[in-house]
């Protein structure tokens, strides 16, 4: 196993990462470098039998040989063509086995069966046309044999004719154990492209699966959406209608009306940011243009914007205005977090509460708090406070909609200003969420 992740580690260190986005090009990647060192190591070996005999031609050849095979792992890092590392190692093999075949009595001895392996191990490291290049040369290298064989000129031996029947027993194992090891260095890099694909087909289902779970909370929320402001639409237009239609309306009448159409449309205008802001931020077009603000100047504004909101349900807002507290963020992006924490402490507070906003400036940040009398949060509804389209145990006091994303946009936002937001929520009832963010200097 040790040597198994050192050769994996050696193998990785020589491949490209450019390589690694297309899983046959790194896994051709890999059979190079392993055959360049593992074919370089069995070449050694077998030269060092060479040598014992007396073989030194012999031994000389596969020298030069291997030590130019450890090349081809090197140029494939230089280059990052898998091609050309692929080229240079079929071609080492075609001059090797051919400077052999010269010396080893043509055919009549086993070098000339090694060319029929270069063409394979040119379609293993390169590509199909090499492997057909390959074919071509080594069947012309073979036919220069036969033909010199045929003619009486046989290629002569460079060792003592009596070993001849060993150099050649030797050299068929050697070449089934070549084979063997071209197979064994093929399956392992077969077998890891597999399963780094077969991965791939794993990860590639769960995107689907999570893009049609997000497809289909899209869709819930657009048609909630759709239905929402639909209905608010049609209040409005009513109203407008009403008022145009009742000649002897009175002044009181009207403000209640234009009250009532200010109202609703600031509804919709809150169910249509939150819609524009989870639509950016789920394709990554959501973007901050941050600058130093005085956090109590938007605080105040949107609290005056909600006064008529809470006035309505019998809510009064309890909001002191503070010092200046200056950060660094996005003013619309915190104004739409302010206005979704303030909106549903509303929405959730029970007639005749109380919803107490605060902003404290502590030096090296600022927090922003809103705490409502409401029923508070179980330990279940905790846990999914802050997820998209989260249906939570308490409901809406004044008969409200509610889409379930103001606190999943308000965490995205918050942390992409560099802040943080945290509910508090004890048992006794009522919950309180807290926004902290890096105050500017």
């Amino acid at each position: 196993m040790i040597e198994r992740n050192l050769l994996k580690r050696i193998t990785d260190s020589f491949v490209p990462p450019s390589l690694d986005d297309n899983v046959e090009t790194a896994r051709k990647a890999r059979l190079i470098v392993a055959f360049g060192f593992l074919g370089a190591a069995f070449g050694y070996s077998y030269a060092l039998f060479y040598l014992c005999i007396g073989h030194y031609w012999g031994a000389g050849i596969i020298i030069v040989c291997s030590t130019a095979a450890v090349t081809a792992p090197f140029l494939l890092r230089l280059t990052g063509s898998v091609g050309l590392a692929g080229n240079l190692q079929s071609l080492i093999l075609t001059l090797g086995f051919f400077g052999l075949a010269n010396v080893e009595g043509g055919v009549h001895g086993h070098a000339i069966a090694w060319l029929a392996a270069v063409p394979l191990c040119a379609l293993l490291l390169a590509d199909s046309r090499s492997a057909l290049v390959w074919c071509v040369v080594c069947f012309a290298a073979t036919a220069w044999f036969c033909v010199k064989d045929l003619a009486g000129l046989p290629s002569p031996l460079s060792y003592r004719p009596a070993l001849h029947s060993l150099v050649t027993a030797v050299g068929f194992m050697g070449f089934t154990a070549f084979m063997s090891l071209l197979g064994l260095i093929f399956e392992r890099g077969r077998a890891r492209a597999y399963k780094k694909l077969a991965d791939a087909l794993v990860e590639l289902s769960r995107a689907n699966e999570r893009l049609k779970r997000l497809y289909a909370e899209k869709d819930e929320f657009f048609g909630m959406a759709a239905h929402d402001i639909k209905n608010r639409i049609h209040v409005v237009r009513g109203l407008a209608e009403l008022m145009m239609e009742t000649p002897d309306i009175t002044p009181g009448q009207v403000r209640l009306d234009a009250d009532e159409i200010i109202h609703t449309s600031m509804k919709m205008q809150e169910e249509l940011a939150n819609l524009l802001a989870m639509d950016a931020i789920e394709e990554g077009r959501f973007q901050l243009t941050t600058q130093v603000c005085d956090l109590s100047q938007i605080a105040s504004r949107v609290v005056r914007y909600y006064r008529s909101t809470a006035a309505r349900k019998n809510v009064a807002i309890q909001y002191a205005d503070s010092k200046s507290a200056l950060a660094k963020v996005d003013p619309g992006a915190i104004s739409q977090v302010m206005d979704n924490l303030l909106s549903n402490a509303i929405k959730y507070s029970p007639l005749g509460k109380t919803v107490h906003v605060a902003l404290s400036n502590s030096g090296d940040c600022c927090t922003f708090s809103v705490r409502d009398e409401g029923p508070g949060f179980t330990e279940e509804d905790k846990r999914r406070l802050f997820t998209k389209f989260a249906r939570l145990s308490a409901n809406p006091t004044g008969g409200e909609s509610s889409t379930g994303l103001g606190l999943s946009i308000v965490k995205k936002i918050v942390e992409a200003m560099g802040g943080e937001v945290r509910c508090e929520s004890p048992a006794r009832g009522g919950a309180t969420f807290v926004v902290t963010l890096p105050a500017s200097e």
